[in-house]
């Protein structure tokens, strides 16, 4: 609703209202242990949905929640740009489920020896740092190697990429391809304009770095169907 604001007037709704338990009528099993985000991504809502009622309220672009709902799908917008101290405390309750998934991307440029460790000891725990552009892809690799130095299996590694924010289909493929390269498995996402109406539309400006529908297609339909598009 804070996203687009206007869409919404008259419906009912107080925008920027607060409605506990949202979230888990989407996935009874997910929760959240801080709000907002370090990182200004543009092709991101988070600075607009989360980041700024952060700022106006506390000052800060991201805050740690002092208590969160006990579940294993821990869905942060920036995990690792919290303290230590509340990562530990985060990893401390996901010791006794069987299984977990940080379901949100991990940031890799923060990713360090002592968040690998805490990683390794979960079980059947599910990370996904994400690679949205080469420029930053020596800091993905070295938190790959991170991971695997601690033995985390590469079935438990996802990546995502978002594709078709600055990116032509070359390059795209270059980023998922590098990701594939490393044994991960790459979960691209297509990027939408963030007052897009419409699902999978290809806009001008992305048609402009050669995007089409036939195009985006064929790059997801690879990542996740390994099968041939259709003209």
């Amino acid at each position: 609703m804070r996203l687009m604001p206007e869409f919404l007037a008259g419906c009912g709704a107080e925008i920027g209202g607060d409605y506990p338990g949202v979230l888990q009528k989407f996935n009874p099993l997910a929760t959240v242990t801080s709000r907002g985000c370090i990182r200004m991504c543009k092709f991101c809502s988070v600075p607009i949905i989360e980041g700024l009622p952060v700022l106006q309220k506390f000052g800060k672009r991201q805050i740690e929640l002092e208590d969160w709902l006990d579940r294993p799908v821990i869905c942060d917008n920036n995990i690792l740009a919290n303290s230590i101290e509340h990562f530990d405390r985060v990893c401390d309750r996901l010791e006794k489920w069987d299984w977990c998934d940080f379901n949100q991307g991990v940031d890799s440029r923060l990713l360090n020896e002592h968040h690998a460790e805490r990683f390794a000891r979960l079980k059947r725990s599910v990370i996904r740092p994400a690679l949205d552009s080469l420029a930053y892809v020596d800091k993905w690799d070295a938190a790959i190697d991170l991971l695997f130095k601690f033995k985390i299996a590469k079935q438990n590694i996802r990546a995502y990429a978002i594709i078709g924010f600055g990116t032509s289909p070359d390059e795209s493929w270059a980023i998922c391809k590098h990701i594939e390269a490393r044994g991960i498995k790459p979960l691209p996402q297509w990027f939408h304009e963030l007052d897009a109406l419409e699902h999978n539309i290809v806009t001008e400006r992305q048609r402009q770095l050669g995007w089409n529908d036939y195009e985006r297609r064929r790059l997801m339909q690879w990542f996740y169907q390994h099968t041939r598009a259709v003209a």
